[in-house]
């Protein structure tokens, strides 16, 4: 399959579904574009702060989730605790 990514071509070899790659490159492209845009670099200048633009966007949606997965512990033990006082109070 050929996907078009910052004016170059290219052919990509994958199992995953032909629409979910070419929607993978328009990422990337505009990403590249926009990136372009702000600065005057070469094209390796461009790929490379794309690359660092798209990890950054990975790692704080990965510590979001981590985040998350805190938040909702805390609420497991909250309720925890909430449960062992209910049970430690004697029945009537």
């Amino acid at each position: 399959m050929l996907v078009k990514i910052y004016g170059t071509e290219y052919n990509i070899n994958a199992e995953e579904d032909p629409e979910y790659i070419q929607k993978i490159a328009e990422y990337v492209d505009e990403r590249m574009q926009a990136i372009s845009r702000e600065t005057t670099n070469s094209l390796a200048g461009v790929a490379i702060l794309t690359a660092m633009d798209i990890a950054h966007e990975l790692h704080a949606e990965r510590e979001g989730k981590v985040l998350d997965v805190s938040a909702s512990e805390g609420r497991i033990t909250d309720l925890i605790r909430r449960l062992d006082q209910v049970l430690e109070k004697p029945m009537e």
